[in-house]
């Protein structure tokens, strides 16, 4: 085996490699709101749900995590303000996918 095959690893000096790292005081300050704190997200949908959620993307023009908050947020508020059991009968259509059906059903809410 030549000199030339073996890979370089390391350009820089030992004591770069063993610098400790900066002091915490330098690091950036940990956000308290969790609104502003980015997570990681992890989804585990199914393809028909990835296709809505593309087809949703394109439509809005938004990033898909913004979607996403957006589809948290409307369901936590419409489960606390129509209550379980309507928000179950809502849910039920809704799995129906059928728009038509929906718009029917969402007609008898009073707003």
């Amino acid at each position: 085996m030549s000199k030339d095959k073996i890979p370089k690893l390391f350009d820089g000096s030992v004591n770069e490699l063993t610098r400790p790292s900066r002091p915490k005081k330098d690091r950036k300050p940990k956000s308290k709101d969790m609104k502003k704190e980015k997570k990681q997200k992890t989804l585990y949908i199914s393809l028909d749900m990835n296709r809505k959620l593309i087809e949703l993307y394109g439509e809005e023009g938004r990033r898909q995590s913004v979607i996403v908050e957006d589809a948290v947020n409307l369901y936590y508020y419409l489960k606390l303000a129509l209550g379980e059991k309507k928000f179950d009968e809502l849910m039920s259509a809704v799995k129906r996918e059928d728009p038509e059906f929906l718009r029917e059903y969402m007609g008898r809410f009073k707003l």
